[in-house]
């Protein structure tokens, strides 16, 4: 009895205590007593508007803040001006860095995805998907400050599949193109965002009554777009296998047949200079094939080959010289070689030699860097030894490499992006530890090495401008001065 009588004494003085700070927080806590209503667009949300199944792509515009300072330094699109991750700027770059690590210049946070940055004419341009909004949007910022100038978007309802946004936009002084999550794509003027045209290709070049017959791959787009000489060019798959894309109006000047029912992959279009003769390379899903990009025929397919056909392509075809390329496939498909053959009437593609991914060179994610006569990869996981190494490959050979980081040096998975600048060599790994290397001929050697986050799944490409170096991970957009510091 005495047990419940003081359990009841609690439970009563528990209930007095609560009442009490209940009624001082309510009467006697000082608020402020003037509210003002919330005014749409004050807050830059936009104003609620009922969603519609269809999509209306680029829809809505947000105007943020005025651009503040130019600086120099390009980086127009996928993997560079000239498409081969090189940076080409004379800016002087840090030979290493302190023990501080490097200075960071501004940090956003964006939506789950891998899209990386094109910067150009003092601006950062980044594709992202906002979760909260269920919208595909292409953000602008100042490449100096990182402060938000604008956002083009449209509403589009996505399902989380390994994140969302993969591409990167490209840009010239006039246009900047993007294809969005699930194909769809906006042509804008890059400074203040007016939008031209857009195309859905999923709308325009589904293969109808097909099961497969769709054009956005698994795990959504993942093609970059290539502009040339003010043509979109496009490799949707399904109805047409390339197209071109008047970026003045929207007008398609150019479609390319699409024989083989070659699917879209996650690669890009990469331009190659053969026999002479400037052609659109892409690997799709089921093969690999070279569109004229040039002259009165342009768009028309050259040559292709269906010997070759991963099930997953990731990385894009790498001109090796002399009318040879390399070819990738994902998760343990390994690589190839396939070499150009001209009659002088017609061209042939003939795959000379082909190796799964413990056997020699390959790569799941990041397309390698051809330097002199040597290919720099990041070796999947799958790779055997060599795997999350960095390694260097004589083009002669792509079975066994002239160099190898060593089994001590390992970076993540092996989906990590790097690039180059000089005899630099900078490499992120998946947990964003950014490493420099300085390169000699045909190896490499790591000077420095600097924790930039406690990042995850930091896969999308980098991008340098000036003295500036743009990555990501998974949910951050961060801007390093790599720069000769003072």
């Amino acid at each position: 009895m005495i047990l419940k009588k003081n359990r009841t004494l609690f439970t009563g003085f528990t209930a007095i205590c609560f009442a009490g700070m209940l009624i001082w927080w309510l009467f006697i806590n000082d608020y402020p007593t003037d509210f003002s209503s919330r005014v749409p667009g004050m807050d830059n949300r936009p104003e609620f508007k009922p969603r519609s199944e269809s999509v209306i792509i680029g829809e809505f515009f947000d105007s943020l803040n005025i651009f503040d300072e130019y600086i120099a330094g390009s980086w127009p699109r996928f993997r560079g001006k000239d498409f081969d991750n090189i940076n080409k700027d004379t800016i002087p770059l840090a030979d290493t860095w302190d023990s501080d690590g490097l200075p960071v210049i501004w940090r956003t946070t964006l939506g789950e995805g891998y899209a990386g940055a094109a910067v150009h004419n003092g601006r950062v341009y980044v594709l992202d998907y906002n979760e909260r909004r269920e919208a595909d949007m292409l953000r602008c910022f100042s490449l100096k400050t990182g402060t938000e100038l604008w956002r083009r978007w449209y509403y589009v309802e996505l399902k989380r599949n390994h994140g969302y946004s993969r591409t990167i936009p490209a840009v010239t002084d006039d246009y900047i193109v993007t294809i969005g999550p699930r194909s769809h794509v906006m042509c804008l003027d890059p400074l203040n965002g007016n939008l031209f045209w857009s195309i859905d290709l999923e709308k325009e070049y589904s293969v109808p009554g097909k099961l497969k017959g769709g054009v956005t791959p698994d795990f959504y787009t993942g093609q970059c777009p290539l502009i040339d000489n003010d043509v979109a060019v496009l490799a949707p798959g399904g109805l047409a296998l390339m197209i071109g894309v008047d970026c003045a109006t929207g007008d398609i000047i150019w479609e390319t047949p699409n024989p083989d029912s070659l699917g879209m992959s996650h690669c890009s279009i990469m331009p190659m200079e053969i026999h002479g003769r400037k052609m659109f390379v892409y690997h799709g899903i089921g093969g690999v094939c070279g569109v004229s990009a040039e002259g009165e025929d342009k768009g028309r397919l050259l040559w292709r080959t269906t010997d070759w056909g991963p099930a997953i392509v990731a990385a894009s075809p790498l001109f090796l010289g002399n009318n040879n390329m390399v070819v990738f496939g994902a998760y343990g498909a390994g690589a190839a070689r396939i070499t150009i053959n001209y009659d002088g009437s017609e061209y042939s593609a003939v795959v000379t030699e082909k190796h799964k991914s413990a056997e020699g060179i390959s790569s799941d994610q990041q397309t390698p860097v051809f330097i002199g006569d040597y290919i720099w990869c990041l070796m999947p996981e799958n790779s055997g030894e060599l795997k999350r190494q960095l390694t260097c490959y004589h083009k002669s050979d792509l079975l066994n490499p002239v160099w190898s980081s060593g089994k001590e040096n390992r970076f993540g998975r092996g989906l990590g992006p790097y690039l180059v600048s000089g005899d630099k060599l900078y490499l992120l790994d998946d947990d964003a530890n950014l490493y420099l290397f300085k390169m000699e001929e045909a190896s490499a050697s790591i000077v420095s090495s600097h924790s930039i986050l406690d990042g995850i799944e930091a896969w999308g490409p980098m991008a340098i401008a000036g003295n500036y170096l743009i990555m990501r991970d998974s949910r951050n957009l961060v801007c390093l001065d790599i720069g000769l510091q003072n």
